[in-house]
C-alpha cells in the first residue's frame, strides 16, 4: 500500500518543507488540507497549484487527494446551489494538483430531518455534478463521518450505511468511500461491520491511533500506541488485494496540543512497513 500524510499536521510548515519532509521519510505521497497553513479553498491560485504539483513530482510523490470542508446533503435551494459551485470549482483545482480524489463529505442534518429526505437531497446534489465528474479523472472520496448528532445510536444509521445507500444509487464512476478509521469507531462501529459494507466502494484509507482519557474521551497517540485496532484493520484491507493509499492524519490544526509532525511522521511510515500487521 502506498503511504501519505496529511498536511493538517504541520500547520507551521511551508508547503516545501511539507513535500521535502515527505521525500525525507520515505512517503510515497502527500494528502493536502493546507498550504502554507491556511486552508485551501476553492479560489486557491491554479498557478500556484502547478508550482507546487511540479515540486511533488520532481520530488518523486504523488497526491492521493486534496481535502475539503464541502457537505453534500443539503436541500433544494441556494445553499446548496453554492455547495455545487464550489465543488465544481474544486474538482478543476484538484485537477491542478494531480489529485485522484477530492475528500468530501456527506454532512449534517437536523435531527428532525428523516435520513430518507436527506439522502434524496445528497443523491441530488451528487447528480447534480455528473457532468462535471464526467470532465475529470478526479474522483469523490466520501469519508465516513458522523452527521452532528447521534444517528448511529438513535436510528442505528450508521455513516458507512448512509454513504453505502448514495452510492449503490448514484454508481461508483464517479464516487467512493473513504475510510477514517478513527471516526467509523468512534461512531461505535466495528471495524469487521464498516470493512463488510464500504470494501467495494472504498477509495483510500485516513488512519491515526488514538486512546480514552480518564473522561472517555479520544485523545491522539502515535501509531501503534493507542487502542485502535489497526493491525486487524490493516489485515482486513490487505487480504483484499487493495494497493492504494493509507493516509496519516494527524490533526495538528483542529488540536494544537497533540504532537508535532516532526515527532510523529516518521513513526507512521516504520509502522506501516515494518509494523505488528507485517505491511
Amino acid at each position: 500500500m502506498k503511504l501519505s500524510y496529511s498536511t493538517l499536521a504541520c500547520p507551521a510548515w511551508s508547503w516545501q518543507h511539507a513535500v521535502d519532509v515527505a521525500r525525507t521519510l520515505n512517503y510515497d505521497g502527500i494528502e493536502w488540507r493546507l498550504v502554507d497553513g491556511k486552508m485551501i479553498d476553492s479560489d486557491f491560485p491554479p498557478g500556484r497549484a502547478r508550482e507546487i504539483t511540479a515540486a511533488v513530482t520532481a520530488a518523486g510523490l504523488a497526491v492521493p487527494a486534496l481535502d475539503t470542508s464541502v457537505q453534500l446533503t443539503a436541500p433544494p435551494g441556494a445553499r446548496r446551489e453554492a455547495m455545487l459551485d464550489d465543488v465544481r470549482r474544486y474538482l478543476t483545482l484538484a485537477g491542478h494538483f494531480a489529485a485522484s480524489f477530492l475528500r468530501v463529505f456527506a454532512g449534517t442534518y437536523a435531527q428532525e430531518i428523516e435520513d430518507a429526505q436527506a439522502q434524496e437531497w445528497t443523491q441530488d446534489a451528487l447528480r447534480a455534478l455528473q457532468p462535471a465528474l464526467d470532465d475529470t479523472p478526479v474522483r469523490l472520496a466520501i469519508e465516513l463521518h458522523d452527521c452532528g448528532w447521534n444517528r448511529a445510536e438513535i436510528r442505528g444509521v450508521t455513516s458507512s450505511d448512509f454513504i453505502t445507500e448514495l452510492i449503490d444509487a448514484v454508481g461508483t464512476r464517479s464516487a467512493g468511500v473513504q475510510w477514517d478509521v478513527g471516526n467509523s469507531i468512534a461512531e461505535g462501529e466495528a471495524p469487521e461491520t464498516t470493512w463488510s459494507k464500504i470494501a467495494p466502494v472504498l477509495t483510500y484509507l485516513q488512519i491515526k491511533d488514538m486512546s480514552r482519557d480518564s473522561d472517555g474521551h479520544w485523545r491522539y497517540v502515535p501509531m501503534g500506541a493507542g487502542e485502535l485496532p489497526l493491525a486487524s484493520i490493516l489485515d482486513l484491507v490487505r487480504a483484499s488485494g487493495f494497493t492504494g493509499w493509507v493516509s496519516f492524519e494527524w490533526e495538528k490544526w483542529w488540536h494544537p496540543e497533540i504532537a508535532e509532525a516532526e515527532d510523529v511522521l516518521p513513526g507512521f511510515v516504520s509502522y506501516m512497513r515494518s509494523g505488528p500487521a507485517g505491511r
